[in-house]
């Protein structure tokens, strides 16, 4: 599981109350979302999301055995990035041009997970680690402060 996408699911593999580091099951993929912030119907649909996209381990499976994910890069990979430099949301969805309309995509859901709550303004750095596959560890950390919830609007609680 040498790939940065790879350890970005890696994030969702352990979370379960025996963790499995090659098997995501829905239940783990819902945990993982809701520890990163997202109110639990946006965690549901983006666990669901995950497991059809990814499903590899059956049609009707709810697992998806992480070794065997054919990708291995994410769709933010080889856009340069400086990482001391801070990132309005139009910037790094233009800078994500290069990678198509999917790449777009992933910026924008980048944006909304990582960016901070008050100024809107995505760190470099966070890029950074979301193009190397770690920054989902960060982004845990980061929601568990009060100040810092996602607002309703990029997935966050109503309240």
């Amino acid at each position: 599981m040498a790939g940065p996408f790879h350890r970005l699911l890696s994030f969702y593999s352990n979370r379960s109350n025996s963790p499995d580091t090659l098997t995501i099951r829905l239940q783990d993929s819902v945990r993982g979302n809701l520890a990163l912030g997202l109110d639990f119907p946006a965690a549901l649909g983006l666990a669901i999301g995950r497991h059809a996209w990814l499903r590899n381990t059956g049609f009707f499976s709810l697992n998806i055995h992480v070794p065997s994910i054919s990708v291995k890069t994410t769709l933010l990979d080889g856009i340069p990035i400086d990482e001391k430099k801070e990132y309005t949301r139009s910037e790094i969805v233009a800078a994500a041009r290069q990678n198509g309309v999917m790449g777009q995509a992933d910026a924008m859901g980048l944006w909304a997970l990582a960016s901070d709550v008050k100024t809107g303004m995505l760190k470099g750095e966070d890029i950074v680690a979301f193009q190397r596959g770690t920054l989902l560890d960060m982004i845990e950390w980061k929601r568990k402060d009060r100040s810092q919830v996602l607002p309703f609007y990029r997935g966050g609680p109503i309240s």
